[in-house]
């Protein structure tokens, strides 16, 4: 079967098992990734440690991308797209087990960097293979497998509050990235990849033009934001709201379900719209909600704030990455690893900054962080289209 291409035709948008494959695996990292942010109250009172130490999870897992963002092109071009994909997933897995077996955080840490390594790799791969896939409908398909993540980080939240609820813990909910990566296992494991066109190139950074980099540097406070949300967000509902750990979970499923809403329905604006003008469009939804959660004490106004952040902070990464690849042209291997540096280097620094933040000066002040780090994103993307439109290339408008 060749997978070399999934458009047969320019106006069609065919979605195959390749597409559902990739879309699938990035549900067990969405997932795997998300549940440390949700049972981290839980996670705390259970190992007795404080914000600061529970921040250098997130830290963990960054740490393990930006080393694979560094090293994944030559991994690739050595074991090849469908190995690095497959095992991967599976350190993903193993990863999770290891934080909901977790009884020291040292143990638990452990398994975050596997987490971060494991899952960019796969995630590099993912992304490069989906959009040669489907090269004449790049940013829809990003955007659906920004969706497909999205939907497993939506999971954790209902999941963890459900298990609490019934007095089974949190620690079962990481056994749920083994299952589904079984499944797919099962189901998809003879599907073939189109080959990686640039990944073993000689002094393969050079390929990647001055605007790419505009556009990568924006990655950092994209990826800043959705993560210091995600990963304190059910802290600033306990101590700012006043809502017991379970329900902080439970209701944290508001911020990561918007980022399933605004991903499917950004998928369909996607179409039709830019990427920068959606960007743009997007950035400004996010900056709303992120207010609104910051300044409101009544919890109904919190949990609303909480959604329209997510609706907005949704569109970030994939419409950020459809521009970067778009203007790398050839090079999405090279492009997307780029990224998963930039993205690991801002989940290394920022929710661990707010969780210090937090710890000094309490969580609500250091919730600030996360509108101003929306501001910053706009003027570096800014720039980047700035530079593009410029040079005359179309590529930007993909």
């Amino acid at each position: 079967m060749n997978h070399s291409r999934g458009d047969d035709e320019p106006g069609v948008f065919t979605r195959d098992r390749l597409t559902f494959l990739c879309y699938g695996m990035t549900v067990v990292f969405g997932f795997a990734v998300a549940a440390i942010g949700p049972a981290m109250p839980l996670l705390r009172d259970d190992l007795g440690i404080s914000r600061t130490v529970g921040g250098l999870h997130f830290s963990a897992v960054a740490s393990g991308s930006v080393l694979t963002g560094l090293v994944v092109g030559r991994v690739v071009g050595a074991w090849g797209r469908h190995r690095v994909f497959w095992f991967g997933g599976g350190g993903v897995v193993a990863g999770s087990i290891l934080i909901g077996a977790g009884w020291h955080p040292v143990v638990t840490m452990l398994g975050a960097v596997l987490i971060g390594m494991s899952g960019s790799a796969m995630i590099v791969v993912a992304q490069a293979v989906i959009s040669d896939h489907h090269s004449l409908h790049r940013p829809v398909a990003l955007t659906e497998a920004a969706t497909s993540m999205s939907a497993g980080t939506v999971l954790p939240a209902l999941m963890i509050g459900a298990l609490v609820g019934v007095g089974a813990g949190w620690r079962p909910a990481f056994l749920i990235p083994l299952a589904i990566w079984l499944a797919l296992a099962l189901l998809l494991r003879t599907e073939t990849f189109p080959s990686a066109t640039a990944i073993a190139l000689p002094k393969h950074h050079r390929v990647l033009p001055a605007t790419y980099w505009w556009f990568w540097a924006a990655f950092i406070p994209a990826v800043g934001a959705e993560w210091s949300v995600g990963a304190w967000g059910a802290d600033y509902l306990v101590d700012v709201a006043g809502t017991t750990e379970g329900s902080a979970s439970f209701l944290m499923s508001a911020f990561f379900g918007a980022m399933v809403i605004g991903r499917f329905i950004g998928g369909k604006v996607a179409a039709v719209v830019s990427p920068f003008v959606l960007l743009l469009g997007a950035t400004s939804v996010g900056l709303v909600g992120t207010i609104l959660f910051w300044v409101s004490d009544p919890l109904a106004w919190v949990v609303a704030g909480l959604f329209i952040a997510g609706l907005g902070i949704s569109m970030l990464f994939p419409m950020l990455l459809s521009l970067g690849i778009g203007v790398a042209q050839d090079h999405a291997d090279i492009a997307s690893a780029r990224v998963s540096i930039a993205a690991g280097g801002s989940v290394l620094v920022a929710p661990l900054t707010l969780g210090v933040l937090a710890d000094q000066a309490g969580i609500r002040s250091a919730f600030a962080m996360v509108p101003t780090l929306l501001v910053f994103l706009v003027v570096l993307a800014a720039i980047g289209h700035r530079m593009e439109a410029a040079r005359g290339d179309d590529s930007i408008m993909r």
